[in-house]
């Protein structure tokens, strides 16, 4: 099992379009020189990934390219 660390105050948690028992946890760690991804059922942290400090740009150049049509107004009146 892995070390377990306290959330840091830099971070944010998102819901699951599927359920509200499932979040994806996003927190920087400066110093490890990580941010770690971790995704979570409820309280329990089913998986996580840590990203070296050096690949964010990367991530966040990647995450900025991905774009959504805007939504049919037309449909919902």
């Amino acid at each position: 099992m892995g070390e377990l660390v306290a959330l840091p105050k830099t971070g944010d948690v998102f819901e699951d379009v599927r359920a509200g028992d499932r979040t994806m946890r996003v927190t920087c760690h400066p110093q490890r020189g990580t941010v770690v991804v971790s995704l979570w059922v409820d309280r329990i942290c089913r998986a996580s990934f840590q990203l070296a400090e050096a690949d964010l740009p990367r991530l966040q150049a990647a995450l900025a390219e991905m774009h959504f049509p805007p939504p049919d107004l037309s449909e919902s009146a």
